[in-house]
């Protein structure tokens, strides 16, 4: 596999003590929470090879996560007002195989920040809460918004893609992640895409939508060649801000609420986040889509809340179940839309809740799954769309100014009990989880979970592997990366064999 960091012993990065400052660790002057602590931008590009591993990397391990790592290039025009949402998208990638590990992370180059590298600085106003200042003048040629490629990567068709929501997917090498540019599905996409596509566990193909204004259009990619095989538009009634959602064998489920996303105040430098209950006057409400006849069904929940990820959905005789995390409001408050809101207050603590949608009734009834706050809900996705019994997610317990996550969790859908595992020594704040299936296993809970967690002590990251049977605070292993992978959102495992068929894809179409 060229081009892979993989075992190379002469070529080591090395390591800070804890004492030391690492010269790309950034530390602006502000009090902001997004630049600060585990979120603060690391100022380089960083690669290493035969990572230190306490513990044992399992010998059946054998790919490479990766994850966003959202990281600002440069200091933001208005720092006391920068989001943690508008960080520049740099992926992190850790390559296991043999017992082994290393490291490669890069910025994403997307058109827009080409255009700040050659400014030197930042160009573009934040999205989330705007610039007190009005936006700057654009350099000629330059993109209209910032595309930051900040929220999820992952190999589809022999593609490295990452994704942002304003944008459109940008395609990366799977081994060096150098950027190659726009990816468009082969003319399929004009605008943009969700960074939360699904992968069906039986054709393979990709499950994904686009929101634009008040129309949502679902979309379906070929896994051989990425094509386009499938779409429907529909109306949902508001310009709502539709981040993840959700599939069961038949269906396509979206949560319409009351966070709207108004690019027209984005290109004005104002914040474009808000959190309008005019816009759903009855409610929150389910959008179903018959993926079969195209029909569109509407659920009302009769509340006031946002859907922040989803655990799954399935079919039953006569219900539609649907598992999530749900808060109680999501963005700028619509009365005073242009004045910063603190982070807490912004984004409250979701919480794990079940929705049971009554095609009679056109009802949604609900109740709480986990009492325990959290975010980043994950499953074994072979289970997509069917019955689950476990699902891991990201604790957020505790409202603290310097970070967001503070342990790991397992719930069991049949019993209702929560486990809860915290860091070691100084780790805290872990990265949403990702599943691994053990290789030959053909039970749903057999595997490894693996994540990123910040270590208070050195200011880096490490990657941690836990099994997921007995899911218990010691893991199987804690691999030592060279930086700080500035906190971010998504991220996924690519099996070895997948990877390796990408790479040398991506090479026969450069020769």
């Amino acid at each position: 596999m060229r081009d892979v960091p993989l075992v190379n012993p002469t070529t080591i990065v090395p390591r800070p003590q804890p004492a030391e400052r690492h010269p790309a660790d950034v530390q602006w002057d502000t009090a902001n929470k997004f630049l600060n602590g585990p979120f603060a931008p690391w100022a380089e590009e960083s690669e290493a090879y035969d990572l230190p591993v306490i513990g044992k990397l399992p010998e059946d391990l054998a790919g490479a996560l990766f994850r966003i790592a959202n990281n600002p290039r440069f200091a933001p025009r208005d720092l006391d007002r920068y989001h943690w949402w508008e960080g520049d998208g740099g992926v992190a990638a850790t390559y296991i195989r043999d017992g082994k590990a290393s490291f490669r992370m890069k910025w994403v180059m997307t058109d827009s920040m080409k255009i700040e590298v050659e400014a030197g600085e930042a160009v573009y106003s934040g999205f989330v809460n705007g610039l007190a200042a009005p936006p700057a003048q654009m350099p000629a040629g330059a993109p209209p918004a910032k595309n930051v490629a900040n929220t999820n990567v992952g190999l589809f068709a022999d593609h490295l893609l990452v994704y942002f929501e304003g944008g459109l997917p940008q395609s990366l090498d799977a081994g060096t992640l150098d950027t190659f540019g726009n990816y468009d599905f082969n003319g399929g996409l004009d605008v943009l895409c969700t960074a939360h596509y699904k992968i069906d566990p039986h054709s393979g193909n990709m499950l994904f939508f686009a929101a634009v204004g008040q129309n949502l259009t679902w979309y379906e990619a070929d896994a051989r060649n990425a094509n386009i095989i499938d779409s429907f538009t529909f109306d949902m009634g508001c310009p709502a801000m539709v981040h993840d959602y959700i599939v069961s064998e038949h269906h396509a489920i979206f949560l319409i609420s009351p966070t709207q996303f108004r690019m027209d105040r984005i290109m004005q430098g104002r914040p474009g986040v808000l959190w309008d209950e005019d816009a759903v006057p009855d409610g929150s409400r389910f959008a179903v889509l018959d993926r079969r006849t195209k029909k569109v069904t509407w659920y009302d929940t009769g509340l006031m809340l946002a859907p922040t990820h989803f655990f799954n959905a399935y079919e039953t005789e006569d219900r539609i179940v649907v598992d999530l995390h749900v808060i109680s409001r999501l963005g700028n408050p619509a009365e005073h839309p242009d004045d910063p809101v603190a982070s807490h207050s912004w984004f409250p603590p979701a919480m794990a809740w079940r929705f049971e949608l009554d095609p009679v009734t056109k009802k949604a009834s609900n109740r709480m799954l986990s009492g325990v706050a959290g975010e980043f809900p994950m499953i074994n996705d072979a289970l997509l769309g069917q019955k689950q019994q476990f699902g891991y997610f990201a604790t957020t317990r505790d409202l603290t100014p310097e970070t967001m996550t503070d342990g790991l969790a397992r719930f069991d859908f049949e019993t209702g009990q929560t486990i809860v595992i915290e860091g070691e020594d100084a780790l805290t704040n872990p990265s949403e989880p990702v599943f691994v299936q053990r290789r030959g296993a053909n039970a749903e809970n057999d595997g490894y979970l693996l994540s990123l967690w910040w270590n208070r002590e050195t200011g880096l990251s490490e990657l941690l592997v836990h099994e997921t049977v007995s899911f218990t605070a010691a893991p199987l292993a804690r691999v030592k990366l060279p930086v700080r992978v500035p906190f971010a959102f998504h991220g996924s495992w690519a099996e070895a064999e997948q990877l390796d068929a990408a790479i040398a894809a991506q090479r026969e179409n450069a020769a």
